[in-house]
């Protein structure tokens, strides 16, 4: 069994190919902004594949899909994705089914990403663990007893969606006060370019080409570096993302929080603060119970669950 996985997320997708125990055989990483919408994104993303395949010398016998939801994973449609503009009804696994005549299977990209750890990664052999995704926006996947959770819909795991600030910044869901709009690596940005407007001494100008430019990344530096604003910025929102891994571990008391997506590549500036946000707000039993740690699949995380989601098809 050789599978083409296909991770696609608002700013880059992965594409690769593996066998059925996950051992990577090839892959690519593209740039998919989301502004420039399905069609060229996904012709972007087909000549990729087809050379992946081809660098990995095998006949590919199915594809997993991870993406961002909410979405259908038995019809391969997907819904209205707040990272994905112009997505919504696009059916993912005959488009992809039809260009490469296998089987395609389709499961939201936070859930993959937790069966990839789970098969792969920091949670093999753990039965009870939630993944996180921290990166364009937030998202989640739980897996219980050794198996993914998806609830009736197949969207459990919108972690991003949790309320924190009934009355904070509007959301891409059309809500507010949205984790995702308070600690996402976008949001960050965003939050961080409308504070410059009244600290223009901040380094992060220096870090920066223009306000258009400051990044989550950005941020992290300037505040590692000692500059007072950035650090403000980044302290508010690890103190949310705690806020959202306490509501998670009270709600499941799962046995470890796999945190993974860009932003977590700061390390323990990230998860030196959840940690004890978690460790002060979420209730003690439930909070002695569980650890956080980081990905273990890095970067491919996404990709590593696209894998899972075809082998457990399989």
């Amino acid at each position: 069994m050789t599978i083409l996985g296909i991770d696609i997320g608002g700013t880059k997708s992965v594409v690769g190919v593996a066998d059925e125990s996950g051992n990577l055989l090839a892959h690519k990483r593209i740039k998919t902004p989301n502004v420039l919408g399905p069609q060229i994104n996904i012709g972007m993303i087909l000549p990729a594949a087809y050379d992946v395949i081809k660098q990995s010398g095998k006949r590919i016998s199915s594809i997993g899909i991870g993406c961002g939801g909410p979405l259908d994973r038995k019809t391969g449609v997907l819904h209205k994705v707040p990272n994905l503009p112009g997505w919504e009804g696009l059916c993912l696994t005959d488009i992809f089914s039809e260009e490469f005549g296998v089987p395609a299977y389709l499961d939201n990209d936070a859930t993959a990403a937790a069966m990839g750890e789970a098969m792969f990664g920091a949670g093999k052999g753990v039965d009870h663990l939630v993944y996180l995704t921290i990166s364009t926006g937030i998202g989640g996947g739980i897996i219980i007893g050794g198996k993914p959770y998806r609830g009736v819909g197949d969207n459990a795991g919108e972690f991003g969606h949790m309320k924190i600030l009934p009355d904070g910044p509007p959301c891409k869901c059309g809500d507010h006060g949205c984790l995702e709009s308070l600690a996402s690596g976008t949001s960050i940005a965003r939050i961080a370019r409308e504070g410059l407007i009244d600290n223009s001494q901040s380094a992060l100008l220096r870090l920066a080409d223009s306000h258009e430019d400051v990044t989550a990344e950005l941020v992290a530096k300037a505040a590692a570096d000692g500059d007072d604003f950035a650090l403000r910025v980044w302290s508010e929102a690890m103190y949310h993302l705690g806020l959202g891994v306490a509501n998670v571990v009270n709600a499941l008391n799962p046995r470890m929080v796999i945190l993974g997506g860009g932003v977590t590549r700061a390390g323990d500036q990230l998860f030196g603060p959840v940690r004890k946000v978690v460790s002060e707000r979420a209730m003690k039993p439930l909070a002695a119970d569980v650890v956080i740690v980081p990905a273990a699949n890095g970067d491919l995380v996404g990709l590593m669950g696209a894998f899972a989601v075809a082998i457990e098809e399989r």
